[in-house]
C-alpha cells in the first residue's frame, strides 16, 4: 500500500500507472521469494497535489488506509492482509511557501514569514506523526517505509539548486526526525543523496518529478530496503552525472528574480526558525 502525493502517484514517468516507482517496487518484490508464489496486490492511494494536512483529512488517504487494513485483517481470505506500507509526502507542503497568499511574498525576512516557515514544519510533523501512528495501531505486522524529498534542481547548474537544496533539507529533516520514532517502528529510505548532480539525468521535463529513469532509481532504493539489501543501480543508471555549470553561470530558466526572492525568505528562515531540523536530519541518517 502506497500513501502520498504525485512522485507516489507516478508523475513524470510516461506511464505512471505502470511505470512510477510504486508499481516499478511491486513488480521488483513479484521476483522476490517472498511473493513469487503467492503474489502480491498493489493499492496505490496517494493524490497529485497531496500535502501532509491531505493526508490526514476525513475520509482521505489515512481513513483510507485504515479502512483497507481492518476490513483485510478481519475476512477469511487468508494471506491478503497490507504488509508493506510506503509514505511519500513533504514536497507539497514546502512549495505552500511559495502560494500567492504566502506571508513571505511581502516580507521574506519578517516574523511573519518566519511564523509561517515554521507552521509548515510543525504541520507536516505532527500530521506524518498521526498518520504514521494510526498505520502502526492498524497494521502492527506491517512493515512502514518513509521516502525522503531529492532536489530536482541538483546539478542543472541554476540559480535555485541551493536554495531547493535548503528547503528539501528541511522537510527531510522532519521526516527523518519523525521515521526515528522507536514506537512507530519505521524504516526511513533516503534518496536525497542518490539524486545528487543528477536533476539532468533523471528529472522529467517539468523540473520537478522523476522521469522514468529517476523512477527507476527510487523504486531500486525502496525495494532494496524492503529487501534488507544494498542499493545496486541498474548499469545504464549508474554512469558519473552530467557536468553542469555552477548555479547562476547556465543563464537558468529566467527565475533568477523568484530564486532571489526564495534565497531571502528560505536561507534567513531555515537558519533562524528551524536550523535544528536539518541537524536531526544529517544525525538521524547517521542511524539508518
Amino acid at each position: 500500500m502506497a500513501l502520498g502525493d504525485s512522485l507516489a502517484f507516478g508523475v513524470g514517468a510516461a506511464n505512471p500507472a505502470a511505470e512510477g516507482y510504486v508499481a516499478l517496487t511491486a513488480d521488483n518484490l513479484l521476483l522476490n521469494d517472498r511473493f513469487a508464489e503467492r503474489g502480491l496486490e498493489l493499492i496505490n492511494l496517494s493524490e497529485p497535489g497531496a500535502t501532509s494536512a491531505d493526508i490526514v483529512e476525513a475520509e482521505s488517504q489515512l481513513d483510507r488506509a485504515v479502512e483497507e487494513i481492518d476490513v483485510r485483517a478481519s475476512d477469511v481470505q487468508a494471506n491478503n492482509e497490507i504488509e508493506i506500507i510506503s509514505i511519500d509526502v513533504g514536497g507539497n507542503d514546502l512549495l505552500s511557501l511559495a502560494e500567492p497568499d504566502s506571508p513571505c511574498f511581502e516580507d521574506p525576512l519578517g516574523g511573519v514569514c518566519r511564523t509561517r516557515i515554521n507552521g509548515v514544519l510543525s504541520d507536516l510533523q505532527r500530521n506524518l506523526t498521526r498518520t504514521l501512528t494510526e498505520l502502526r495501531q492498524a497494521a502492527p505486522q506491517a512493515e512502514i517505509y518513509v521516502i525522503d524529498l531529492f532536489n530536482p534542481y541538483s546539478g542543472t547548474g541554476e540559480s535555485l539548486e541551493i536554495i531547493a537544496s535548503i528547503g528539501v533539507q528541511q522537510i527531510n529533516g522532519v521526516l527523518a526526525a519523525v521515521s526515528a520514532s522507536g514506537e512507530l517502528g519505521v524504516r526511513f529510505v533516503s534518496v536525497y543523496e542518490l539524486f545528487q548532480g543528477r536533476g539532468p539525468q533523471w528529472v522529467a521535463s517539468d523540473g520537478i518529478h522523476p522521469n522514468n529513469d529517476g523512477h527507476r532509481v527510487l523504486a531500486e532504493a525502496l525495494t532494496a530496503a524492503i529487501e534488507g539489501r544494498n542499493l545496486v543501480l541498474p548499469s545504464d543508471l549508474a554512469v558519473a552525472p552530467l557536468v553542469s555549470p555552477a548555479p547562476g553561470e547556465s543563464g537558468g530558466s529566467g527565475e533568477d528574480g523568484v530564486a532571489m526572492w526564495l534565497v531571502l525568505m528560505i536561507v534567513p528562515a531555515a537558519f533562524i526558525a528551524g536550523g535544528f531540523v536539518s541537524a536531526a536530519y544529517f544525525v538521524v541518517r547517521g542511524r539508518n
